[in-house]
């Protein structure tokens, strides 16, 4: 079946069916990851949603009106939401479960509100391309779905840090 998709491309575009499908693997070498690399990014993913969670603590604090500080709560509660999320898959795929996070929030962030701001959009990117690569590896729809509602927060995330960076002075 496959086959005969892969020689439409060579009769279209002229690929040899070899050289495309190890293009194909050679250009996505980067976005293409083990299950048990994925299991690792998903337990350093748990650590990083609590960091998240204290540091926009910080930013709610650094926030200069109440509608600014309501969408960094919605953001904040949404990364709560991510970390269970990520805990409950961790434990389906490996019968552990992650201890309970210890961080404390000491606030040694002497940046001012809109490079927190950059900060925080800039996180959520980096999130996108490494929940992007967790994906690829689910083997169910259930899994698949959960990190794909976590990937279009972090894509919203983003989309309110950026609303939020024009309107800071």
């Amino acid at each position: 079946m496959y086959s005969d998709y892969y020689n439409m491309y060579n009769q279209y575009y002229g690929f040899g069916e070899t050289n495309y499908r190890n293009n194909e693997i050679q250009s996505n070498d980067e976005e293409i990851i083990t299950l048990n690399q994925a299991i690792g990014l998903i337990r350093q993913s748990v650590v990083n949603e609590k960091e998240d969670e204290i540091f926009y603590n910080t930013l709610i604090n650094q926030a200069p009106t109440e509608k600014e500080k309501n969408i960094i709560k919605s953001i904040r509660d949404d990364e709560r939401k991510h970390n269970s999320i990520l805990r409950k898959l961790y434990y389906e795929f490996t019968g552990q479960i992650l201890p309970v996070d210890t961080l404390t929030e000491e606030n040694n962030n002497n940046m001012d509100y809109k490079a927190n701001l950059e900060k925080a959009l800039f996180g959520e990117l980096d999130a996108v391309v490494k929940y992007r690569k967790i994906m690829g590896t689910m083997p169910s729809g259930k899994s698949y779905t959960l990190l794909m509602s976590i990937m279009t927060d972090e894509l919203r995330h983003a989309n309110k840090y950026n609303f939020l960076i024009h309107n800071a002075k």
